[in-house]
């Protein structure tokens, strides 16, 4: 690979991965804001509004395996060239995205209760829950819409327009929601009421002018439904669902285990997720953009310059993360002090933070490499990989060494290295596999 040809690769993966990195982080902006303000009402509000974003988080696995296999179709066939059926695979996305967020609606509505329940809500804490989830669940569809309609974008190629409606839906958001919540400017005061109504409106505008720009720039028709190209885009998005949910629950498995442990602890825990999650964004962008230019280019029958994609791909992944993970094993204690000032927990959080740094090759591999398998409609392999990882080897060794062995949450942390050094292994392997690509 020439050096001219390595620089154009680079250049599409930069073009594709830094507004996703934006997209990402905007997206989590909503919740942030809601369960900021909400602090300042009360900490059952707080409490509420974080236990809402945990059920959401649930409600959103089966919209993420729709949009993916929506992005892989319409990747293949703009790489194919095949303007007719990648308008078809999107028009069928859409209309497979609707009815599975009418679909959860439903179930929201009538689950959350028991939901809530075992998550260990009391019945005062589920009387904030329930009617902001109501509000939540009303609006799903708009929240299902904006990541479905963004991954036919990413498909073919454009993740800048989905981040600018994503800043326009942050700053409708914020305006709205400090008179609905505070009942400032002569609006009545509605408390978490107004948070979930803010939320609603502004994922609804956001959901209708994405779908609008989808249309002008030729991205949708509202043709016919394509029960072939369904099949297509539901085997691919299946496993992706299954791994979402996998991860979702291990997460809330792993947590409870760190709780256990001390209170310090966990809010140090909680907090070194908060700071993970920053190191995150880079994967998600490097992996989201692999997964656009693998499918688009064995779309053009070209599976040589798909693996030259994803190895510039998860190469570029592994020297940011590896220079965030620099950070974290020299400067933990100025991360942990942007959260938290309790002594105790910035003593927990140092650790955590260094445990964090060695996390960041294996993590920058996994999650590189996963977005070119997905790319290559190997999704089923990724599920594969997360739930041998997750439930094979952390839950069991969490478990071992905090409820067996009784030790303290150093060892329970052990956990995540090695929960990401095996996914990375089983996905190199698959990636390093010649029939890679045949998915």
């Amino acid at each position: 690979m020439d050096e001219l040809t390595s620089k154009q690769m680079r250049k599409a993966i930069y073009a594709l991965a830094f507004p996703t990195v934006g997209t990402n982080l905007l997206l989590r902006g909503v919740g942030i804001v809601d369960t900021a303000m909400v602090g300042h009402i009360s900490a059952e509000a707080q409490a509420a509004v974080g236990m809402s974003q945990w059920i959401i988080g649930f409600m959103m696995a089966l919209m993420q395996g729709v949009a993916l296999g929506g992005t892989v179709a319409v990747a293949n066939f703009t790489g194919a060239g095949d303007d007719k059926n990648r308008i078809a695979s999107a028009d069928t996305t859409i209309y497979l995205g609707i009815a599975s967020a009418i679909f959860i609606t439903f179930m929201g509505l009538i689950f959350v209760r028991p939901i809530a329940s075992a998550m260990g809500a009391t019945p005062e804490l589920f009387r904030l829950v329930s009617p902001y989830m109501l509000i939540m669940n009303l609006f799903f569809i708009s929240k299902g819409l904006i990541q479905v309609v963004s991954g036919i974008f990413q498909g073919y190629g454009d993740t800048r327009t989905p981040f600018r409606v994503i800043v326009g839906v942050n700053i409708v958001h914020i305006v709205i929601a400090y008179p609905f919540t505070f009942g400032a400017f002569g609006f009545p005061r509605l408390e978490i009421l107004g948070v979930a109504l803010a939320t609603g409106v502004s994922e609804t505008m956001g959901a209708l002018f994405l779908i609008y720009l989808a249309h002008r720039k030729n991205l949708l028709s509202f043709g016919p439904f394509s029960s072939e190209l369904m099949r297509r885009i539901v085997r691919i998005g299946t496993p992706v669902f299954g791994e979402r949910l996998l991860t979702t629950v291990m997460q809330m498995v792993y947590t409870s285990m760190v709780l256990f442990s001390s209170l310090s602890a966990y809010a140090a825990h909680t907090v070194g997720i908060m700071i993970e999650s920053i190191s995150f964004l880079p994967g998600f962008g490097f992996s989201q953009a692999a997964t656009t230019l693998v499918g688009q280019q064995l779309g053009a029958k070209s599976p040589h310059r798909a693996k030259q994609y994803g190895n510039q791909a998860l190469l570029i992944g592994l020297t940011v993360m590896g220079l965030v993970g620099l950070t974290f094993w020299f400067f933990p204690h100025l991360w942990m002090r942007l959260f938290s000032n309790d002594p105790e927990v910035i003593k927990y959080g140092i650790t955590f933070c260094k445990i964090t740094a060695f996390i960041q090759v294996p993590l920058a591999l996994s999650m590189v490499l996963a977005g070119s398998l997905r790319g290559a409609g190997q999704t089923r392999w990724v599920m594969y990989a997360t739930m041998v990882g997750g439930w094979v080897f952390r839950i069991p060794f969490a478990y071992l060494v905090s409820s067996v062995l009784h030790l303290d949450i150093f060892y329970i942390w052990l956990a995540m290295p090695i929960d990401w050094v095996v996914r990375a292994i089983l996905l190199f392997l698959k990636y390093s596999d010649a029939r890679w690509h045949e998915g």
